[in-house]
């Protein structure tokens, strides 16, 4: 039997790790072998003696593995501007009866060849994953294919194919020919249904295919870390601290970088492309190291040589307070009023959210309606641009300037949640809060000036959402402390007659 292996592609869904390699070359969790070693191991224990491997995309990083492995190697050079069925014709004479046609791409989990049915053509089709849409194979109650959804959200479809039928074959060779430039190899598929006979076979658990990050990361076929040392050129990666997400310091493309990959449920509480526009935005106000956004929401920054993260001992040091606030008034100066393509985020929805996720009170019915009575208050007054997270980890200082960092929680929103934030983030004491207050208001109009009391209701918003977040993304300690201060913000309050 022979296997044409489709390898061609730039595998775009997971770069960055695709720019130093291409994707049947990387390397996966548990095996540690590439995907087209793990392939070509189970093909042949299907009986394959006979491989042919199609590639484009950094095609010299195979050649070392043609006669370790045992396959020829076909290039073709188009790759960037034709789709799969120009890998296929490449391949063309190759096809006879007895071969497997599949993409470079599946990671294969057992031995399928009890799954073949030999002298027939078929494909050993898998369940399409969850949010995600693909081709759905429309079968009779003999698994006869006899239509295909080309826009499907579930059922089954792509595969291993296999064709084991020598008329079935010609007639497949000849709408291969007639393919376009942009059209996926399976079209000749759709094209003779109504010529052959092929089937569908449905299986779960043969193979995974691994088209983005998001297929690795639920699969469990790639850790983090794993895919830090895969993006890295010399295969070190240094974890740095985090808690929403997981960052390490690599060298990616002949510089240091900080990779970060998102953590696992954080597509709940933040909107991503948010985060990429609002960096966008802020571009020219060097306040934030340059970043670079990829598929499934991996983030390249520049890593900043010479800072470290903001301590204690920064919050007395003037020059430090000065260098945060300037910077923070830099945000505040973008108005919602001038990018109204922007969404504000509103207080009380996001409470709502937060609440929705941990599906439990940690107020008193009373103090909820407190909060959600400020939040609102909040919501009626004006929007700016705010980081929203300025946690010390998130602020970054050289002696001489201050950086910002991790803006996914940015957006248009109260200065006086960012104020609020601030303070109780940095555990900043009256006499430290009168001192930020007089550093932002100075040069304020009277109506954008804050006083200690909003600082006050700041703190008290943003001690109860991350007492929120701590339950939702299981961080317990941290979720007590925020409560905590929460109830310290509310007796406060309440004690200058506020609540």
């Amino acid at each position: 039997m022979r296997a044409i292996i489709l390898a061609a592609g730039k595998g775009t869904r997971l770069t960055p790790m695709t720019l130093n390699k291409p994707k049947p070359l990387l390397e996966i969790r548990g095996w540690g072998k590439t995907i087209l070693e793990n392939m070509i191991y189970y093909l042949r224990k299907c009986g394959v003696d006979d491989l042919i491997v199609v590639n484009g995309y950094k095609h010299e990083m195979f050649k070392p593995l043609a006669s370790k492995l045992g396959f020829k190697q076909i290039v073709v050079d188009d790759y960037e501007t034709k789709n799969s069925q120009a890998s296929l014709k490449a391949a063309a004479d190759y096809i006879e009866k007895g071969t497997f046609v599949l993409n470079g791409d599946l990671y294969i989990q057992r031995d399928f060849s009890n799954c073949i049915k030999h002298d027939v053509s078929q494909f050993i089709s898998q369940k399409i994953p969850k949010n995600t849409s693909g081709w759905a194979y429309i079968t009779d109650e003999n698994f006869k294919i006899i239509d295909i959804d080309t826009n499907a959200t579930s059922g089954y479809g792509d595969g291993i194919a296999f064709f084991d039928n020598q008329n079935d074959i010609k007639i497949l060779k000849d709408e291969l020919a007639k393919c376009k430039d942009n059209e996926y190899w399976e079209h000749i598929i759709v094209r003779s249904l109504d010529k052959i006979n092929i089937y569908s076979f449905e299986y779960d658990d043969v193979y995974v295919e691994i088209d983005s990050f998001y297929d690795a990361l639920y699969h469990k076929l790639l850790t983090p870390e794993e895919i830090a040392i895969q993006c890295s050129d010399d295969g070190i990666a240094l974890r740095l601290e985090s808690m929403t997400n997981v960052n390490y310091k690599i060298n990616f493309l002949g510089e240091q970088k900080v990779i970060r990959i998102p953590g696992k449920g954080t597509e709940q509480t933040i909107d991503r492309q948010a985060e990429k526009n609002i960096l966008s935005l802020i571009n020219n106000l060097n306040i934030a190291p340059k970043s670079e956004f990829y598929s499934s929401d991996i983030k390249m920054t520049n890593y900043l040589h010479g800072f470290r993260n903001a301590n204690l001992d920064d919050l007395n040091n003037l020059l430090f307070l000065e260098l945060l606030i300037s910077n923070i008034k830099k945000l505040h100066s973008i108005k919602l009023e001038q990018h109204r393509d922007f969404k504000p985020i509103l207080m009380i929805d996001e409470i709502r959210n937060y609440e929705r996720l941990v599906n439990f009170s940690i107020t008193t019915k009373a103090e909820h309606k407190f909060v959600l009575d400020m939040a609102r208050k909040l919501d009626n007054g004006k929007f700016v641009l705010c980081h929203r997270d300025l946690l010390p980890s998130n602020i970054l200082y050289n002696g001489s300037e201050i950086k910002l960092i991790d803006f996914e929680y940015a957006g248009f929103s109260s200065p006086i949640w960012e104020l609020g934030n601030l303070s109780a983030e940095l555990k900043l004491n009256d006499f430290q809060i009168l001192k930020i207050l007089e550093l932002y208001n100075k040069d304020m109009t009277e109506s954008q000036t804050l006083s200690f009391n909003d600082i006050i209701i700041g703190q008290m918003l943003s001690n109860y959402v991350w007492a929120l977040w701590g339950w939702v993304y299981d961080y317990i300690n941290h979720a007590r402390d925020y409560l905590s201060r929460f109830h310290k913000n509310l007796l406060f309050l309440e004690s200058k007659n506020l609540m």
